[in-house]
């Protein structure tokens, strides 16, 4: 069975808005065998939080760190510009020397992240707009001319250079298990990063994992496709968690993501980051 990689995901609010300190935590985290940092992308959280850009910080942690892997999870691409996002996308590829991983999703108006803009809120009018959106950014990354006649866009644009350093970079999609429509935009790309209706600091485990699998394999991806799960092994004991790590390395995840939520302290993340990675 092959190792299970580890990383941090938290999100840049409150004192983690500054992305200085955030880049200070991922080198940290890169120190003591982490291989991974992750960041949420929101525009709004709870009442009066202090929320970083994901990707101004991102390129923090890029300059701060060498061999972590970083990306935000995840970025909702129907509040994004597609060509824009190719243009993060390949500068900060460059600027992490090919370490860059893109999530994608849906997102949600939880906390009027839409609706605040006039920006579509309605699921299914969402979803159209983030898969044609994912055609094009994924076109714009390729290196070549695009020429795009769809319902939201009309794009006729010369070559967005330089090319990623990735070919491609590696791309996870979004989905909340267990809809199948989100499965089928993550089964074209490279990931899946699937989101369980459970609470709980562990909320699935391999059996759910598998099934995801065995859905992504009807939709024809391969074996290899990455399975990035998250939870919060640090919220249990030790037995359980390496019951939990066992189960997962036999399910075949690639990455479990230690996750924390709004309200974290530096202090709180800094004792996690510091202490062993526990997948492996």
């Amino acid at each position: 069975m092959s190792r299970v990689k580890s990383g941090i995901y938290l999100p840049p609010f409150a004192e983690l808005a500054d992305p200085r300190r955030v880049a200070t935590l991922a080198a940290a985290a890169e120190e003591s065998g982490w291989d991974g940092f992750f960041v949420w992308d929101h525009m709004f959280g709870p009442p009066g939080t202090p929320i970083a850009d994901a990707w101004t910080t991102l390129a923090a942690i890029a300059t701060a760190t060498s061999t972590l892997r970083l990306g935000a999870m995840v970025t909702p691409l129907a509040r994004r510009r597609p060509w824009v996002l190719a243009r993060q996308i390949s500068t900060l590829d460059h600027l992490s020397e090919g370490r860059l991983v893109v999530g994608v999703g849906l997102g949600g108006d939880g906390w009027r992240e839409f609706s605040s803009f006039g920006e579509e809120t309605r699921p299914r009018q969402r979803g159209e707009l983030l898969d044609e959106s994912l055609d094009v950014l994924l076109a714009l990354l390729g290196g070549n001319e695009v020429t795009h006649r769809g319902t939201h866009f009309d794009i006729d644009c010369p070559p967005l250079l330089p090319e990623p350093v990735q070919k491609p970079v590696p791309v996870w999609g979004a989905c909340v298990w267990p809809h199948r429509k989100p499965l089928a935009r993550a089964a074209r790309v490279q990931g899946c990063f699937p989101i369980f209706g459970s609470t709980g600091p562990l909320a699935f485990g391999p059996a759910e994992v598998e099934a995801v699998r065995a859905e992504l394999a009807r939709l024809g991806a391969p074996r290899s496709h990455a399975m990035v799960v998250c939870g919060a092994t640090r919220l249990v004991s030790q037995a359980e968690r390496t019951d939990f790590i066992a189960g997962m390395r036999a399910a075949e995840v690639t990455w479990l993501l230690e996750s924390f939520v709004p309200g974290v302290t530096i202090a709180d993340v800094e004792a996690v980051v510091r202490a062993a990675p526990p997948a492996g």
